[in-house]
């Protein structure tokens, strides 16, 4: 559903065909909140999402990006995104099809399970 990407830190420069190591979006620039937007455009409707990068994780041999939407008229919402490559050879994020959805969605919630068990094992030894 979503093709195209685009680099764009808070600052507004674009960043396209910057590599970006380990999936780290952040750039250089110094910006208001030391997080990186990206805008996504939906293939369907031509409209153009944007989005932070919350959180990324790895699973089943394919790499995800957790992104939350940016809109100050809504409330946040988050999506999973699977890490692909483009046919130009670079990295993009694509929508997960209906296949993969609730598995992704339910290994990601076991990830943030088990890391806030270990957050509260920590703080139980403080």
């Amino acid at each position: 559903m979503f093709e195209e990407e685009k680099n764009i830190c808070d600052c507004g420069h674009e960043h396209d065909g910057e590599e970006f190591d380990n999936y780290d979006y952040d750039c250089d620039c110094d910006d208001d909140f030391g997080e990186c937007v990206i805008t996504m455009t939906d293939t369907e409707t031509g409209e153009d999402y944007s989005f932070i990068i919350a959180d990324d994780f790895a699973f089943g041999g394919e790499h995800y990006c957790v992104l939350v939407t940016i809109d100050e008229d809504a409330e946040p919402e988050m999506i999973i995104t699977k890490v692909v490559t483009m046919e130009d050879g670079s990295e993009g994020l694509m929508s997960l099809d209906d296949s993969e959805y609730d598995r992704i969605y339910a290994e990601y919630e076991r990830i943030c399970e088990e890391e806030t068990d270990e957050d509260e094992d920590s703080q139980e030894e403080i």
